[in-house]
């Protein structure tokens, strides 16, 4: 699974949002939707989700943090199908953590989409180019 690129979209009066068409083949007709980072709802399909709930279980074991970590997540997950049109609805409970209003950027991030207010994702873009040489020196043949 390869989920890349970015595309601005505004979230309609119900919270919901289409997902760009590009994505929808990759993502299958049901998505979980969690707070995995600070920033941002991560979209997973749910054969994704099921590993990465996986890894999360399996690292919980011997770590206290981890398994702190995983319970916050799992508590903000929540399962829903890709409607006829296309669209999501983005739970108000995530939305308000990320403060997610209505012009949003979906990006690709290789097995998830990422869904951010649009001007915090172009405050971190902003921040990251250009990108430090020592960022670069760590990945061998970039």
């Amino acid at each position: 699974m390869l989920l890349q690129g970015s595309y601005t979209h505004k979230l309609d009066a119900k919270g919901r949002i289409v997902l760009p068409a590009r994505f929808r083949d990759e993502l299958g007709d049901h998505v979980v939707a969690a707070l995995v980072g600070s920033s941002y709802i991560s979209v997973y399909p749910k054969s994704e989700w099921e590993i990465t709930v996986s890894r999360l279980t399996e690292a919980s074991m011997s770590n206290h943090e981890v398994s702190a970590f995983r319970r916050a997540i799992i508590a903000s997950a929540h399962s829903m199908e890709i409607d006829s049109m296309g669209r999501i609805l983005l739970p108000q409970q995530l939305r308000s953590r990320v403060n997610i209003v209505q012009d949003v950027s979906v990006n690709g991030n290789v097995e998830k989409l990422e869904i951010w207010d649009l001007g915090v994702w172009n405050e971190f873009v902003s921040e990251m180019y250009p990108i430090p040489n020592e960022v670069t020196r760590l990945i061998p043949g970039l």
